[in-house]
């Protein structure tokens, strides 16, 4: 974190090329990432914003801390780095504002304060603060895929599905209101959001169905792996909804989903995890 707040400060008015890291953009979405131009970024003087502005302190110092996490990976990162680019601000001042305010009561205004750009700017990347918040699932959903994919050179099927459901539920303790905010918008069948979410559900199947393909030699019906991955999705709801999720809320979580998962992939017994207990 230390070391990343003077970076993020000197990146001011830089170009910082995003990654194609991960997946199609929390699903399939796009095949190409951005590639901000900072020449038609001139026109707006963003300041020079404190990262300790008391109203978004603790969820900016958290999306910190996830960027910092990005940043330090072996390929590029597609999120969102304050003073890149006009829309890089956009997409990062406005993450605080709707896991504060939620989408219904976030206007276009309050994007437009918390990232210090003109009305003109915004319109020019965004249609609306749908739009935006698009994006941003896009990109959280092209992290998560890319996350996944990188696992796949692990050997064991059951060490796999674990450290998928980790990497599944990584964000709920920072990120928690953005996190079932953009879910909840998600699983509605009229919002934007729900494209993506089905076609990054159909990736991540993919993913699965290769892994237990390439060490087991077996196709499962791909009904299985949606299976899972719903009742992950509907773990994380619960998660987010009826508990604070404290560390030791999301732990616990996962620990249940990884056993479950692992039992059902699992084809050899001795590479089962045992479900967890509690005293009686």
């Amino acid at each position: 974190m230390r070391r990343l707040k003077p970076a993020l400060n000197a990146l001011y008015n830089l170009l910082f090329l995003c990654r194609i890291t991960a997946f199609q953009c929390i699903a399939g979405h796009r095949s190409s990432f951005w590639v901000f131009d900072i020449m038609e970024n001139q026109q707006d003087t963003v300041n020079q914003r404190s990262l300790d502005e008391p109203q978004d302190n603790a969820f900016v110092s958290a999306l910190l801390k996830e960027t910092e996490r990005e940043l330090d990976g072996s390929e590029p990162s597609a999120f969102p780095v304050p003073g890149q680019s006009a829309k890089a601000n956009v997409l990062f001042y406005s993450i605080g504002v709707f896991a504060r305010k939620g989408i219904a009561d976030t206007t276009v205004q309050d994007l437009l304060e918390a990232a210090n750009v003109s009305r003109r700017t915004f319109y020019k990347y965004f249609k609306n603060k749908v739009d935006v918040l698009e994006c941003i699932y896009e990109i959280a959903s092209n992290q998560l895929i890319g996350r996944f994919r990188a696992e796949m050179n692990l050997d064991s099927v059951s060490v796999f599905v674990v450290r998928c459901v980790g990497l599944y539920f990584d964000y709920h303790t920072t990120l928690g209101p953005l996190v079932r905010m953009m879910t909840e918008e998600a699983r509605r069948s009229d919002s934007p959001l729900a494209q993506h979410r089905e076609k990054t559900i159909d990736h991540l199947v993919r993913l699965f169905n290769d892994k237990y393909v390439e060490k087991v030699g077996v196709h499962l019906d791909l009904q299985v792996y949606y299976a899972l991955i719903w009742a992950m999705e509907s773990a994380s709801i619960h998660l987010l909804t009826n508990t604070k999720c404290t560390h030791e809320d999301v732990e616990r979580c996962k620990s249940v989903m990884a056993a479950i998962a692992a039992r059902v992939m699992v084809s050899d017994p001795d590479e089962a995890i045992p479900l967890p207990t509690v005293s009686a």
